[in-house]
């Protein structure tokens, strides 16, 4: 959900103590806090940046305390409507593992407010016992019309090594954290020294894996998508690397490195699928080549045909050479040697 950065144990706010905080500097006046916080609330959501989630309740009963909006001016620092520390739990489904809640709607269940509101509102009035700050990042979203948003659900992803499967750790990403923070989070979590050199592979079925090579590149680039299973590999005292010797012929792309299964024998059925040819994890079925044994004579042709950009394209096969063909383009057709 977007309104929309890591679990609560994510970023590096400021800390609430074991106990509730006492204001750590002495509380400003009503009037100071509301421009103060009132000023803030406008800052412009940037990339990258980080907002934190407040539970609407608690903001609420600040903005009486201090008489944000006009309707209640006339409460203004009764102490009856004193906030306290800053509460979060209502928006926590689980209080120990601070797991947010399905379905918070923006502004109903909580409020966002960037970092130095959130510092300012810590220091004034505390924050509760263990509760971590729910913080977020501010993600792009849009293929051609760029916007941001503070990312408040995050990803979560399966973690494993490539010699024990079976000890699947889960952790949560935001979409723009980056492979390389994805595979140092790894490494601490399965005690890889640091001069140990490693791949990460993406997981997509029993025997298909994806080198995922771009230490830059970020989750939301990298396609990555919710129960994503991540395999991070050591390579051997030899110098070799263990998915070798498992997959010799492995395929290769250049910007997307597969690992399948053994090739069948030319006289059989192959199943082709998206997954495999182009990386993508989409529900679609299957096409099957028969690739059986015809006279020398004979002309053999394979159609892939898809749906993209609102037109067809036939990509026919014959011989040792590819010819695409695109209907209704008056450019002169590039050649794809097999």
């Amino acid at each position: 959900m977007m309104a929309e950065g890591g679990g609560p144990e994510s970023g590096n706010a400021t800390d609430c103590d074991s106990e509730p905080v006492a204001a750590q500097i002495p509380t400003p006046s009503t009037e100071y806090q509301k421009q103060t916080i009132g000023s803030l609330l406008k800052t412009t959501l940037r990339k990258g940046d980080e907002w934190y989630l407040i539970d609407s309740r608690w903001f609420k009963q600040w903005k009486k305390y201090v008489g944000f909006d006009s309707w209640d001016m006339y409460s203004v620092g009764e102490q009856s409507l004193y906030p306290g520390p800053v509460d979060n739990s209502g928006l926590f489904s689980d209080q120990e593992t601070q797991a947010l809640k399905d379905h918070l709607i923006d502004e109903l269940d909580y409020v966002l407010v960037p970092t130095e509101a959130w510092n300012q509102l810590v220091s004034w009035y505390g924050c509760l016992d263990d509760q971590k700050p729910i913080v977020r990042k501010v993600v792009e979203h849009g293929m051609f019309v760029k916007h941001c948003k503070v990312e408040v659900y995050l990803l979560e992803l399966n973690l494993c090594e490539n010699d024990n499967m079976d000890n699947v750790v889960t952790r949560h990403f935001s979409k723009a954290d980056t492979i390389d923070t994805i595979e140092k989070e790894m490494r601490t979590l399965f005690n890889i020294p640091s001069e140990k050199e490693t791949r990460l592979w993406n997981k997509y079925m029993s025997n298909t894996y994806e080198q995922l090579n771009k230490p830059d590149s970020t989750v939301q680039d990298a396609g990555l998508f919710q129960g994503q299973v991540l395999v991070i590999e050591r390579k051997n005292e030899d110098g070799t690397w263990p998915r070798q010797a498992l997959y010799p012929k492995s395929s290769t792309a250049s910007s997307r490195n597969f690992t399948t299964s053994p090739k069948l024998s030319s006289n059989s059925s192959v199943g082709v699928s998206p997954t495999v040819t182009n990386g993508d994890s989409s529900s679609s079925p299957g096409y099957m080549l028969n690739n059986s044994t015809s006279s020398s004579n004979s002309l053999r042709m394979v159609c892939f045909i898809s749906i993209e950009s609102s037109f067809d394209r036939m990509l026919c096969v014959h011989s040792n050479s590819f010819q695409m063909q695109t209907p209704h383009l008056e450019s002169t057709p590039d050649l794809l040697t097999a």
